[in-house]
């Protein structure tokens, strides 16, 4: 019988009777250890055993990292648009539920499907495309442009290269190969293939927790679109609109906000625009947010024109309302031949945003005795940049962009000036006003006074306190009048205006040596500053004097 089912306790056998090699805890006696190897065996064993089991482990997670993690992957979804010819626009293509629509779009999902097969790696990640609408091709053309989105399935690593294989769609299109005629392969029922656009949608747009909705709206009519509720209440958190515009073709669509109150920051609330009836980046007119004060008003280059407005969990606004129309697409024209010694030229549709992919030239010719200045009066065209790549103003070949251009003049040498408008097919702006003008290189501002930049102004600006020139050259060397004073830049100021605390002069010389100053505190050195510096912890009037009495320096100044 086991003595322990019977309830007997063990009790240790005291005694030398005990076996020797069972005493593996008599650490204390080193000689007694060393005769006893077992236990190190043992431990050794167990250590190598741990150590085998830890580099076991870390191979698996180097294996995992470098390999099994690249199999990751990852929703990736591209909106496009493919312009086909030979295929008339008919009225039923507006409306997603109608059999025209169903048939096309499954003549379009099989072309995609087809044209993805011809790379390697839009074949290997493809999982499916999606029809959104169709609008009008050129006018005078039987074409028609599809909006689709097409959604792949690629691990982490290789979307860098799915993004390049998309971008590269653009430039194949259409493109001859041979004898078999179209790079794209052609399915039963073929559609000509003229162009395909197809960029990553804004992740903005894919935020799972959006409730989506879209309107169709014809501007034939003119009429008003605003957000849900405006203007008795905020607009809904966490919503995705989108405004689909159509005009008759021939138009353009016109859309000017006349209300825009949003959250100022764009990575949660804003509106967006695009030249198109999907949201593809390439095609966006703007982006909003906040409560813009510039030009809200906005027109298309074709028929059509997507209004969006996304929005986040908190801090909803009132939102927006804005008056939509349309207008004939060839009005008004920009650009053309200027024989007038003066005259005026603007960018098109100016003071509202210029169109995108729109192109004016002017070319100005005035007599053979005389050269020709243009003076912008306004300029917002683009983002600065040194390549003025995207949209821009041309002068004689001197590329102009940006928004720090407002009274830039340049001249020309001859009798002959080429000014050339370009904007892009994204991101409009406000665009130009100038004036040209011929002059007689001898006296370029007859009875005016020129400025360094070339700038007239009338004389009776010169030497009156003002820079007027934009570049102070008309407040230099000047010989000051009894009313003035002279700065030690030799520019002229008003003696009302020395010791008001206000740097008028520039280089500070009218706040200097001032017996007393005119309601503002005065300094050990002469110098008037205003009180509202004073114990602001900086050293204003120079000498520290506006800073040591202050209460809070009585322990640390």
């Amino acid at each position: 019988m086991d003595l322990m089912d019977s309830g007997a306790k063990f009790i240790p056998v005291q005694g030398t009777d005990l076996d020797p090699t069972l005493e593996c805890l008599q650490a204390s006696d080193s000689k007694r250890l060393e005769k006893k190897p077992g236990c190190r065996k043992l431990l050794i064993g167990v250590v190598l055993v741990v150590s085998a089991a830890v580099l076991a482990l870390l191979t698996g997670l180097l294996v995992w990292h470098f390999r099994l993690r690249n199999d990751v992957r990852v929703r990736r979804v591209y909106i496009g648009s493919m312009g086909i010819s030979n295929k008339p626009f008919l009225p039923e293509y507006e409306d997603p539920s109608s059999s025209q629509f169903n048939r096309m779009a499954s003549l379009v999902g099989r072309q995609l499907k087809l044209i993805y097969a011809k790379d390697s790696v839009l074949d290997r990640y493809f999982q499916s495309s999606t029809v959104d609408a169709f609008s009008e091709g050129d006018v005078g053309s039987d074409s028609i442009v599809v909006y689709y989105q097409s959604e792949f399935d690629v691990p982490i690593h290789q979307q860098a290269l799915l993004d390049e294989a998309i971008e590269a769609l653009e430039l194949q299109a259409g493109r001859p190969m041979g004898r078999h005629g179209r790079l794209l392969i052609q399915p039963v029922n073929p559609l000509d293939v003229n162009s395909v656009l197809s960029r990553a949608i804004d992740p903005r747009l894919t935020r799972t927790s959006s409730e989506r909705k879209t309107f169709n709206i014809h501007v034939r009519n003119s009429g008003l679109v605003q957000s849900p509720g405006f203007p008795d209440s905020s607009y809904s958190p966490n919503v995705y609109l989108q405004w689909r515009l159509r005009a008759d073709q021939g138009h353009r669509v016109r859309l000017s906000f006349h209300t825009l109150i949003l959250e100022d920051d764009c990575q949660q609330d804003f509106i967006k625009i695009y030249d198109s009836l999907a949201p593809i980046e390439h095609r966006a007119l703007t982006e909003q947010c906040g409560y813009p004060h510039h030009s809200l008003s906005f027109l298309s280059s074709g028929n059509v024109m997507l209004l969006t407005l996304v929005t986040s969990e908190e801090k909803n606004f009132p939102g927006f309302r804005a008056n939509y129309s349309q207008i004939p697409l060839t009005e008004p024209k920009c650009g053309g031949s200027l024989t007038a010694d003066k005259g005026f030229l603007s960018s098109p549709f100016f003071p509202s945003n210029y169109p995108p992919r729109t192109s004016c030239v002017w070319s100005i010719q005035v007599a053979t005795d005389k050269f020709v200045k243009i003076q912008f009066n306004t300029f917002l065209v683009g983002n600065e940049s040194k390549q003025c790549s995207s949209d821009y103003v041309e002068v004689n070949g001197q590329r102009l962009c940006g928004h720090g251009l407002k009274s830039t003049v340049i001249t020309s040498q001859s009798n002959q000036m080429t000014v050339k408008f370009n904007s892009d097919s994204s991101y409009v702006d406000q665009g130009f006003t100038a004036e040209y003008e011929a002059f007689i290189p001898t006296n370029p501002c007859p009875g005016k006074f020129q400025c360094s930049n070339n700038l007239c102004i009338n004389k009776s600006l010169e030497c009156d306190g003002w820079s007027d020139c934009g570049d102070n050259s008309d407040e230099a060397n000047c010989t000051c009048e009894a009313t003035q004073m002279k700065c030690k830049n030799g520019r002229c100021k008003p003696k009302l205006w020395q010791c008001d605390s206000v740097d008028d002069c520039g280089d500070n010389t009218d706040e200097e040596t001032c017996v007393k100053c005119k309601g503002e505190f005065s300094c050990k050195n002469g110098r008037c500053v205003s009180e509202k510096m004073m114990c602001d912890g900086k050293n204003d009037c120079g000498d520290g004097s506006d800073e040591s009495k202050c209460e809070r320096c009585k322990q640390t100044c």
